[in-house]
């Protein structure tokens, strides 16, 4: 019979803290980390909050201290939480498992950075009728900055810091930049132990949505339609969150907790909004059979109206019903690239404590949806 996967490591950095048993206490208390930006005005946006992390202290997990200035804050935060999924499944990399034999699979936000670290380059680099002059980007721009920015623009560095923080050489690959994507890279995890490429897989996410480009962003996007139509909607958040995955044999020959057992999945696209109800649905019955009861359900409810009534209306269509229901994203906010980590990590916090089967829908912006299934070992 095929091993099963079990999660035996929770690492996460997020605007309700950093422990998941009280992140999911305070998710379910309804404590909200919503605020007004601390670093701009956002009168200017539909959405007047954001979820920011207020105590990260990255050299407190990096192996060399120096590293941090090479690093934005998505990969202090990514460095961060993987070091603390590690350490919570008594996991160091080359003694448990050799480095080659431990996949690392992430999930990153679209490239963005503080507008203070940009300005200069967008000063030098303007014409003097304000528009971007390609020629004074070459002479001027690229000087104006330095050298050390372009380890801070590109996607795939907060997973690089991690491979290189925690010494990690298995096989590996990185995904962008929604909360299917994220998905995706769970998934990659998972299929990475059962055919064998890896005994071991630490998958996560990270991504930054607190600053004014981000916001910028996220407008252009049409992530901010609900809060001008309905006055709520997603929270833009910041955070990382990583878990570690492993055959159940080995965590049981370690001797280590197991939080959850991964029972079922599912991920799939829509190509129009229009079609959320019909996508869910069908994720739904290919991660279960229908009718199914589960002791804990980790909603996607972000604030927007419309996503919220289609994922009741699919789950009233397959005949799920649940007994607790949790919603991270209204109140840790919304983590985009990594919060299909977070919905998971909820759910296995949630069947570590209460039993049972948690269903974990990971519904967000993008057209790549997914579900997962976790239950008590």
């Amino acid at each position: 019979m095929r091993d099963r996967i079990v999660i035996t490591g929770i690492g996460m950095v997020t605007p309700l803290g950093s422990d998941p048993a009280e992140v999911l206490r305070r998710v379910d208390a309804g404590e909200c980390a919503a605020r007004k930006p601390a670093s701009f005005a956002a009168d200017s946006y539909a959405c007047p909050v954001c979820a920011a992390v207020t105590d990260l202290r990255a050299q407190d997990y990096v192996s060399e201290a120096k590293t941090v200035r090479l690093m934005n804050r998505d990969a202090q935060l990514a460095v961060a939480a993987a070091r603390l999924a590690l350490r919570d499944a008594n996991l160091t990399v080359g003694r448990e498992y050799l480095a080659e034999d431990i996949g690392l699979f992430g999930a990153t936000g679209l490239a963005g950075l503080p507008l203070n670290d940009v300005m200069p380059l967008i000063r030098a680099s303007s014409a003097t009728d304000g528009r971007f002059d390609t020629a004074r980007f070459g002479e001027a721009g690229l000087k104006a900055v330095s050298p050390i920015l372009s380890f801070k623009i590109l996607g795939n560095m907060p997973i690089c810091f991690v491979a290189i923080n925690e010494g990690i050489k298995g096989g590996n690959a990185i995904f962008t930049p929604w909360e299917g994507q994220g998905a995706q890279a769970m998934e990659c995890g998972v299929r990475s132990l059962r055919n064998g490429q890896a005994r071991c897989a630490l998958v996560g996410g990270c991504d930054v949505k607190a600053h004014e480009l981000s916001f910028l962003s996220l407008e252009q996007q049409g992530v901010f339609d609900s809060w001008r139509t309905t006055g709520s909607g997603s929270i833009p958040g910041e955070g990382a969150v990583f878990l570690v995955l492993e055959n159940e044999s080995d965590a049981l020959a370690r001797g280590v907790r197991a939080y959850a057992r991964w029972t079922g999945m599912a991920l799939g696209t829509h190509v129009q909004r229009a079609n959320r109800v019909s996508t869910y649905g069908e994720l739904l019955a290919q991660a279960t059979t229908g009718g199914a009861n589960f002791r804990c359900l980790i909603s996607s409810a972000n604030g927007e109206v419309s996503l919220e009534q289609n994922e009741v209306a699919a789950l009233k269509g397959m005949r799920i019903t649940s007994e607790h229901t949790l919603a991270p994203k209204r109140y840790a906010g919304d983590l985009f690239a990594a919060a299909a980590f977070l919905q998971v990590a909820m759910a296995a916090q949630a069947t570590h404590q209460l039993g049972g089967r948690a269903l974990a829908n990971c519904f967000g912006h993008g057209s790549e949806q997914a579900v997962f299934i976790l239950e008590k070992p």
